[in-house]
């Protein structure tokens, strides 16, 4: 962890200087180093008095001072570890021959931060006036606002705080170093600039909405007026807004975009915060592998969101579309040993990715099974075709029509099996353990032809249902 900051007593204060007057000397100073412990107090020595002022004032009256006597001030601030340094004034000697204090004094802020204070030419009064010392007033505490040899002097922007209310005194300052009384207090103003950088700028991408940006931010520091608005800039699309938050869209989908936010008040826009964002671009899709039973397959595959909210599906021509989890879908229901191209799609609010696989479904086969009899014919029924009805008969249609029929399998025939379809009720009898259906299997036999479920039993359990329908 980083280490903390040394704390100690202030450093002295800079700048101390003091005017003479007429049995009284002014002296004023430039802030101490606090050195890691607010300043509490200054303390003010000379002359035999000791004068304690608080952290903000920097300017005091030594009062009961004897005209012609030579005197020095010395000048420390102290903190909540004790008290620092002292710096010493230059030499004064208080006399009469002070000049007239300036007749009046005006101010005026000004948008660019600076404070203007002006006032007439005083009355040397038979010497002439070196200088003008200028002291801000605000609340009760006096702190030196510059020096001057015009009859006016421009604050520099920052030097006052801003938002807080001024006044302000001028004293002339003669070339024997003898200072005026105070002039009369000036009107007050209330510097102010145009705003600070807005803070803790974040832009985000929206994940539901196309080519949309979310942007917000903390408020600026108004610099001493209002923040009447912010200026927001995202990818060349400008607003207006008076929250600390908006959306823009309308950026095109996948837009990396730069972002910047100033902060408006009387004196005009301030600097900016930038940030970068960037829009929901079209998923991408990358299929990672594929597999298949008999009557099903399974495509697994990776999405790229492109930022935004995803959902995926699995299709293939002749059958239903499956939704289902961004990285594998299964659809079921397929005819065994058939070639499927399946396309994987995955949308978001930016439109649409793609990627296809082309699997195989596993074959099925079945056995055409008729066992002879135990008696007379039945001894022979199932060792060849006959004329009229008989065991392991192939047709082209679901039905025993002579003129339709395209062949025979002799038992034991293994058949690849594609699908099922409804047809003329077969009973096997004793030939295949009695077994009696509707059902009839297209079979690979001099093409695609059906044989009777009754006649032919499935590999792997007989089971009709794993068929598709044809």
């Amino acid at each position: 962890p980083p280490k903390k900051p040394t704390v100690g007593k202030p450093g002295a204060p800079r700048g101390v200087t003091a005017a003479a007057g007429n049995a009284q000397a002014r002296v004023s100073w430039r802030p101490a180093a606090a050195n890691g412990a607010a300043i509490i107090r200054y303390v003010v020595e000379g002359a035999g008095q000791r004068l304690e002022v608080g952290a903000n004032q920097r300017a005091v009256e030594v009062k009961g001072l004897t005209n012609g006597e030579t005197y020095r001030f010395s000048v420390h601030a102290v903190n909540a570890k004790g008290a620092g340094p002292a710096r010493t004034s230059n030499p004064v000697t208080p006399t009469a021959a002070v000049p007239d204090p300036p007749a009046s004094v005006t101010a005026q802020e000004r948008p660019d931060g600076t404070v203007l204070v002006r006032w007439p030419a005083a009355n040397g009064q038979g010497n002439t006036i070196a200088r003008y010392a200028v002291t801000a007033t605000s609340a009760g505490t006096n702190a030196p606002a510059g020096e001057t040899t015009k009859t006016e002097l421009v604050v520099p922007a920052g030097e006052l705080e801003y938002g807080r209310q001024y006044a302000f005194t001028v004293v002339a300052v003669n070339d024997r170093g003898a200072g005026s009384a105070a002039s009369p207090v000036s009107n007050t103003v209330v510097p102010y600039a145009a705003p600070e950088r807005p803070a803790d700028l974040r832009a985000n991408t929206v994940a539901d909405q196309p080519g949309t940006v979310a942007v917000q931010w903390s408020p600026a520091e108004a610099n001493g007026r209002p923040v009447t608005k912010y200026l927001v800039d995202v990818g060349g699309r400008h607003s207006e807004v008076t929250d600390t938050r908006t959306t823009v869209s309308g950026l095109g989908n996948g837009q990396n975009v730069t972002v910047t936010v100033k902060a408006v008040n009387e004196a005009g826009p301030g600097p900016e915060a930038t940030a970068t964002a960037r829009t929901v671009a079209e998923p991408r899709v990358t299929v990672t592998g594929s597999s298949a039973t008999a009557t099903a397959a399974t495509v697994t595959f990776t999405v790229d969101a492109g930022g935004g909210q995803v959902t995926c599906s699995l299709s293939t021509p002749g059958e239903p579309v499956k939704a289902g989890a961004c990285s594998r879908i299964t659809i079921g229901g397929l005819t065994p040993g058939t070639k499927y191209t399946f396309t994987v799609t995955a949308s978001n609010a930016a439109g649409k990715g793609t990627a296809t696989r082309t699997q195989t479904t596993d074959a099925l086969y079945g056995v055409a099974t008729c066992n002879n009899g135990p008696d007379g014919e039945q001894r022979t029924y199932c060792d060849r075709d006959v004329d009229g009805r008989n065991g392991n008969e192939i047709f082209s249609v679901t039905r025993q029509d002579n003129d339709r029929q395209v062949g025979w399998a002799r038992p034991g025939t293994r058949l690849k099996a594609y699908c099922k379809k409804s047809g003329e009720h077969i009973d096997s009898w004793i030939y295949n353990n009695q077994k009696a259906s509707t059902w009839w299997v297209q079979v690979e036999y001099s093409g695609r032809n059906y044989i009777p479920w009754a006649w032919l039993n499935l590999e792997g359990g007989d089971n009709i249902n794993v068929l598709p329908t044809c």
